[in-house]
């Protein structure tokens, strides 16, 4: 696409696999649906939930002109070079999805143009934006805000049209790891031990480890050895290939079959999950599921705000940012999208120091019930796809009815 004056010009900022996967790409989708000529440019900026593979990811989505990374954002920003494929002039906006707020508030003002956000809550800096848009998460009523719906559920039903469980005539039980190395590296030798515990008990069961796009495949291939002075349980797995498929063994030598998210949540009976995104897309499909949140370790996990960036104090910083993630887990009810929106608990949340056994437990009590209920509450909690459908149809109509250039900052 060309680079014409007349043509608008949509800056997404977004950080962390959630955002992208959940929210970019069906808001995208659908502003191309509607206006093909709108030009869509990606701007990655920093935040704690990062994978560092974002930008990747990004470049290789068809319906995105042009991205930048976290360091072309920022030498943007603070030193006016203008990312390749970005235009200076014209009509458009810039869209927060993620990241910290003051970023999209910096671009906005870099490049003239009003600022716009989609959120779950209201965000840092909001008095700097033109109009929020809100998911429905929390019951939120702003000046200038508007609830269009959760697009979260937009991406489930696209990644996943239809749940088949039990479609080859077994019990499938699939394992979301997390979209970061460090969450892979103790989750699946984790993860390990339960299905070995499982499988003892239901030898009628499939594995199916989701991989996350953010996730290359060669570091399965060289996953850690456990014996790294970690406090979560966990065995040795190593990969195995059969024709096109990867598979994980465990030392009892049962097989997880790698697959992408989508397929596993389109054949799994139950599935084991960290909090994050993947409560919401599972939710919104209906599949039944177990989230762990184990506080082994806790200063690995990203927290948001100054206690996600204390971590890398020297000395002090992994002791501090512990007793933090700690203590939010302790002042926190819910931590899966289906729990919280429900405020009480639908789906078991096993939190603290837990066990493999404990999670084995768990999950064949789910297999063990009559999940149809379950299934459709779930669905039900997170509510109908269309909110990427609404949200994009509000942006264009922002464009089309708003004078939408502001006073760019000066270049240098």
């Amino acid at each position: 696409m060309g680079d014409q004056a007349d043509t608008y010009q949509i800056v997404i900022t977004v950080n962390g696999p959630g955002e992208v996967a959940s929210w970019l790409t069906p808001l995208a989708t659908e502003i191309k649906r509607a206006r093909p000529d709108v030009r869509i440019c990606a701007a990655v900026v920093p935040c704690v939930f990062s994978s560092g593979s974002e930008t990747a990811v990004v470049r290789a989505l068809p319906f995105i002109d042009a991205a930048c990374s976290i360091d072309e954002t920022m030498a943007f920003i603070f030193r006016n070079r203008l990312p390749e494929g970005f235009r200076r002039g014209g009509e458009g906006m810039i869209m927060h999805l993620g990241g910290d707020s003051i970023f999209t508030v910096l671009l906005s003002k870099r490049l003239g143009l009003p600022c716009l956000a989609y959120v779950e809550r209201p965000i840092a800096f909001q008095g700097f934006y033109d109009r929020v848009f809100y998911s429905g998460f929390e019951k939120v009523e702003r000046p200038r805000g508007k609830v269009v719906g959760e697009m979260i559920v937009d991406a489930a039903h696209a990644r996943t049209p239809a749940r088949r469980p039990g479609a080859n005539g077994r019990v499938t039980v699939g394992l979301f790891p997390g979209s970061r190395e460090f969450m892979v590296k103790h989750m699946l030798p984790f993860y390990a031990i339960v299905v070995e515990a499982m499988a003892a008990a239901r030898p009628d069961l499939d594995f199916v480890v989701a991989r996350s796009d953010f996730m290359p495949l060669d570091y399965f291939a060289r996953i850690p050895d456990v014996a790294d002075g970690r406090e979560i349980e966990g065995v040795n797995v190593r990969m195995e290939r059969d024709g096109e498929d990867a598979f994980m063994v465990t030392p009892a030598g049962v097989r997880m079959r790698l697959a992408g998210p989508g397929e596993v949540a389109a054949l799994s009976s139950v599935v084991l999950t960290l909090p994050g995104t993947n409560t919401a897309e599972l939710g919104a499909l209906g599949v039944p599921m177990v989230m762990l949140l184990p506080t082994w370790s806790a200063e690995l996990a990203p927290l948001p705000g100054i206690a996600g960036h204390i971590g890398r104090l020297p000395v002090i910083g992994r002791k501090i940012k512990r007793l933090a993630a700690e203590a939010t887990a302790r002042s926190m009810k819910h931590f899966s999208h289906p729990n919280r929106r429900a405020a009480r608990m639908v789906i078991p949340e096993l939190v603290g120091h837990i066990t493999a056994a404990q999670v084995a437990e768990a999950a064949l009590g789910v297999l063990a019930s009559d999940t149809a209920p379950l299934e459709k509450e779930l669905r039900a909690i997170m509510g109908a796809p269309g909110a990427a459908r609404r949200l994009a149809g509000e942006l264009i109509d922002y464009l089309e009815r708003t004078e939408t250039v502001h006073d760019a900052a000066p270049a240098r």
